[in-house]
């Protein structure tokens, strides 16, 4: 029986959403498929009636699940959760059980976003292989996955478009540019003006520390997996890179698949209802 999850992550500066097929049963090397999706930005109100189409073009819709880097634009997404789309979406937090081994210092404090990637990419890298992941997004991370499938850490740098609004904000003169700029055409090296000359040092050097980074983490002999929303810009620069645009929230989906409510986590939605509870008489 296939059955349909909608899969919410909750970024810095966008909020990605997700609806994906569970098959009855799955093959290593296969994750959850995407059959819809959207995005808006963070402090904008989700689209709840293209939820409601969604759930009603589908049979054997189960419960949402969320997770992301914002804490505090889950808990507003999860407060506004209408009765018409079923169980206010599970909270996945607790990182302990992940079937991830974590080998960092403090397991705690590593974005869920780079765990949830981890977990995906265990499904699709080669057997006793180790991966590098890239997500560029707010933040471009460049993350590693041991051959035996450990959570090894990584690198954290400002992403593309962190990068030109610090260029914009911070200089008198300088233009903005946005990542769908940069996207048009792959910049030339060599800027003949000043929006060039700057989508030049935005793509050309955030390419550079990506391939620095992977060079110095593991080599250049390694299963690479590229992921975000300047992830599509990187992927064809880099070897051996394959582009999955919805690895966070494929992550989520299988963690969502592979356990209920963990003791944590329903202490944690537990107190969510009571703090929602208290406001609501407040």
């Amino acid at each position: 029986m296939v059955q349909h999850r909608l899969a919410i992550d909750v970024g810095n500066t966008r909020v990605k959403l997700g609806l994906f097929l569970w098959p009855s049963s799955r093959k290593r090397g296969e994750l959850p498929a995407c059959v819809e999706r959207t995005s808006l930005l963070a402090d904008e109100p989700l689209p709840w009636e293209l939820l409601a189409q969604w759930q009603s073009a589908t049979s054997n819709w189960l419960p949402a699940a969320i997770a992301g880097s914002n804490p505090t634009g889950v808990e507003r997404l999860k407060s506004a959760w209408p009765d018409s789309l079923g169980p206010v979406p599970r909270t996945i937090a607790n990182t302990d059980d992940f079937p991830l081994s974590i080998r960092v210092d403090e397991p705690r404090r590593v974005g869920i976003d780079r765990l949830l990637n981890a977990v995906a990419v265990n499904e699709l890298r080669g057997e006793n292989r180790p991966a590098v992941i890239v997500d560029s997004g707010t933040a471009t991370t460049v993350d590693v996955v041991s051959a035996d499938g450990a959570f090894e850490g990584g690198a954290i740098l400002p992403g593309l478009a962190l990068s030109a609004r610090a260029l914009h904000e911070y200089t008198a003169l300088l233009p903005l540019v946005s990542v769908l700029e940069l996207g048009q055409a792959t910049p030339e090296p060599l800027g003949r003006d000043t929006r060039a000359a700057i989508r030049s040092g935005l793509f050309w050097g955030q390419l550079g520390a990506v391939k620095e980074l992977i060079e110095r983490q593991v080599g250049s002999d390694t299963e690479i997996f590229v992921t975000g929303g300047g992830g599509a810009l990187l992927a064809s620069h880099l070897s051996n890179a394959s582009f999955e645009p919805h690895l966070p929230l494929q992550g989520l989906v299988l963690i969502a698949g592979l356990r209920p409510n963990t003791h944590s986590e329903r202490l944690h939605d537990d107190a969510t209802s009571a703090t929602g509870q208290l406001r609501s008489t407040a």
